[in-house]
């Protein structure tokens, strides 16, 4: 546990407890699962008993708690948003795994294993132009044109968003964490879905609004917009516009249907975005998206998604940080993995430079 702050007996306890609350379980309940009596664990919590580490390790395993987040606080974003009542609408699976993405970020910025951000906030878009000018910003601003944008992951990064797909429960969540931001999203949605996700997120990090739990849940005017730049940024409107023309003597089925593979959304997000560019009406609107795209229609067609955010996905900057770090013999292999999410074994590392000595 090198690098871990080691607390009190009474806060371990604490934390033990507060890890059994946020699963729903009962001091019974936690108790008969690792092998302890409900009055052991009971005098744990108290902060009257000590701990092994082998009751611990078989403590986080049940509930599905990383050994160093009994040992060491989280980013204090994710603390406020674990207290915020509105945030009881997102799944238990999506705060966990965003809670573990900003402590490691958290842990990697503080070892200057990751390099902060410089950030520019810009002011929420309050109509669909200034939403659009805000891709716009977003493209120039990362050094990408204005065709489809493959590898979101890279483009995000690129502008301070650290953003990692995950088997989750729910769509996606974001906090920031120093001067980056960190996202989630449900990786196990089709890939224009997570796209979509992820593009709203970074939308989110460029107002400065990550953290955010009462306006995703109620729908607010601020989220509508930030749909919008999801749009726009993923289907910039001389793009589309090109690929709409490129087909505008087939059938707008057909047109749809390309710009949809071209760009890598959903069905439904590109013929609401075809209607907000008034290349369709809302009668066929309408009607597209009632009449599902089938996965036949794209193999007919020549067409195919290119896939991303398969699950687990994390960025590339940040893994490649990650893979100098234990190089340098900063990191141990067992962490290394750790904070690459299970994207690799410990066997699939480089040789690290055995000259120098293990920090973490």
């Amino acid at each position: 546990m090198n690098g871990i702050s080691v607390p009190t007996q009474e806060e371990l306890g604490r934390r033990i407890a507060e890890a059994r609350s946020d699963c729903g379980m009962t001091q019974a309940d936690l108790a008969a699962s690792v092998g302890l009596e409900r009055t052991a664990l009971v005098r744990v919590e108290a902060g009257e008993r000590k701990v092994s580490a082998a009751e611990l390790v078989a403590l986080a395993e049940v509930m599905d708690r990383p050994i160093d987040w009994f040992f060491t606080d989280s980013p204090a974003a994710v603390m406020s948003r674990r207290r915020d009542p509105a945030v009881g609408g997102f799944s238990r699976r999506l705060d966990l795994a965003l809670e573990r993405a900003a402590r490691d970020v958290a842990f990697l910025l503080k070892r200057g294993i990751l390099a902060p951000a410089e950030r520019v906030v810009h002011k929420i878009p309050g109509t669909y132009e200034e939403a659009e000018g805000l891709a716009h910003w977003a493209r120039r601003e990362a050094g990408w044109p204005d065709g489809p944008l493959h590898d979101l992951q890279t483009f995000a990064e690129r502008l301070g968003l650290l953003g990692f797909s995950l088997a989750l429960g729910a769509d996606a969540a974001s906090v920031e964490v120093d001067s980056l931001g960190v996202a989630v999203v449900n990786g196990t949605t089709g890939p224009g879905r997570r796209r979509y996700s992820l593009a709203h997120e970074l939308g989110h990090h460029l107002v400065g609004d990550a953290y955010e739990p009462a306006a995703r849940l109620t729908g607010t005017e601020s989220e509508s917009m930030l749909n919008a730049f999801a749009a726009c940024l993923l289907m910039p409107r001389p793009a589309v516009t090109g690929v709409w023309n490129e087909f505008s003597g087939t059938s707008k089925r057909r047109a749809t249907i390309a710009v949809a593979a071209r760009f890598s959304v959903s069905w439904t997000a590109a013929c609401n975005h075809l209607r907000s560019l008034n290349l369709i009406d809302s009668r066929t609107r309408d009607a597209l998206v009632e009449d599902k795209l089938v996965k036949g229609e794209l193999f007919e067609f020549g067409e195919r998604y290119v896939v991303e955010l398969d699950p687990p996905s994390i960025p590339q900057q940040y893994a490649s940080s990650v893979i100098a770090a234990y190089r340098r013999t900063r990191l141990t292999s067992a962490r290394a993995v750790e904070l690459l999410h299970d994207t690799l074994a410990e066997t699939d590392l480089p040789e690290p430079d055995r000259t120098a000595g293990s920090e973490y």
